[in-house]
């Protein structure tokens, strides 16, 4: 349709249109001028339009040898189609991360496969970057919750300020780089869910905290005795339909368990923030709202009690990849993310978990 106006707006700035209609209404100069002009400006519009950049779609997937089936596949290949028909280009990292008998070597496989997929990522930004730093990017991030924490951690520092993002065009604001999330609804596969930049720490308003209280809630007292020689402080965050998250968390930081590092640590106290059965709102909005929520309600918790400033961070989370990647960009520098299921090291010697899986 656009090609069809566009050839008629160039036939007429062109001056065939023009002929035809003096034959008919003879040498009326300022009606010719109009519409010469009128026209040349709509081909100009409609020229740049079509030219527009709608951006790249990067996606990273990181399936690790023990997920289940057809799953992950399903998703890379759905990403790809999204990304190619939502973009001008698609580029794709797969990095499968292997499975160890020995803890140490999977914790280090695990590492550099993260490590070599940020440093794909991350050259294709600077590509795109020194190209036109205004070119929109969008990411689709598949991973293991703790991967995509370290993952979002190792984009703390990226310094492709000046990406845009394509979901500026789909209701979340201009800044940088997009998370797109897979949607659970019925005729829909991703939308854009948050935009990363330095937005997300800001304070929220009254309004903003009012709505993202009935988004999420953080727990004054949790059901939680600490240890009181523990040497870490447990954030709880559920903002996925997991019923059983919250307690399974409380009782793995309680009675101590292994961080991604292979740590094993007893926490002293615990924030916990849920969202209980509901899923985030399938919208920017609303995603990025809960990721502001969590970080300030997480600042504020430790502000109130500098006696366990010295103590190390561990974060237990149940939510969206795209929420995970955000909090580990936020604060994974200084918080350690625990996977699940909850795994209690050498404290036990038979090796069981904390909590069912």
């Amino acid at each position: 349709m656009l090609a069809a106006v566009a050839g008629v707006a160039a036939a007429v700035s062109a001056g065939t249109v023009p002929d035809v209609i003096k034959g008919w209404w003879g040498d009326q100069r300022w009606f010719l001028t109009v519409l010469c002009v009128g026209a040349a400006a709509m081909f100009a519009v409609i020229n740049l339009w079509q030219q527009r950049s709608k951006g790249v779609g990067i996606v990273v997937a990181l399936p690790r040898e023990r997920w289940r089936k057809p799953w992950s596949g399903q998703w890379i290949d759905a990403a790809i189609d999204h990304a190619r028909k939502h973009h001008d280009s698609c580029f794709a990292v797969r990095r499968t991360i292997p499975s160890e008998a020995d803890p140490e070597m999977e914790r280090r496989a695990r590492k550099d496969a993260l490590e070599l997929a940020y440093e794909l990522v991350t050259a294709r930004l600077t590509e795109i970057s020194e190209a036109d730093s205004s070119t929109p990017v969008s990411l689709y991030v598949n991973a293991a919750l703790p991967d995509a924490f370290e993952l979002g951690s190792m984009f703390k520092f990226n310094v492709q300020r000046e990406l845009r993002s394509i979901a500026a065009r789909q209701g979340v604001d201009v800044g940088g780089p997009v998370l797109t999330q897979r949607s659970e609804r019925a005729y829909f596969d991703f939308f854009p869910a948050v935009r990363i930049s330095g937005r997300l720490k800001d304070p929220l308003s009254p309004a903003e905290k009012a709505r993202a209280e009935k988004l999420a809630t953080v727990v004054e007292k949790p059901d939680f005795e600490g240890d009181a020689d523990g040497g870490a402080v447990a954030l709880v965050v559920h903002l996925a339909d997991n019923p059983r998250m919250v307690a399974q968390a409380l009782r793995a930081a309680r009675d101590g368990c292994e961080d991604v590092d292979g740590r094993v640590e007893r926490c002293r106290a615990a924030l916990v923030i849920d969202a209980g059965p509901a899923n985030i709102p399938e919208n920017g909005a609303d995603f990025e709202l809960v990721i502001r929520y969590v970080y300030s309600a997480w600042r504020e918790w430790t502000r109130a009690r500098p006696q366990l400033a010295n103590l190390q961070m561990r974060l237990f989370i149940a939510a969206p990849a795209s929420v995970t990647f955000a909090l580990g960009w936020l604060f994974g520098h200084e918080v350690k993310v625990v996977p699940h299921p909850y795994q209690v090291g050498e404290r036990n010697k038979t090796g069981e978990t904390c909590t069912s899986s």
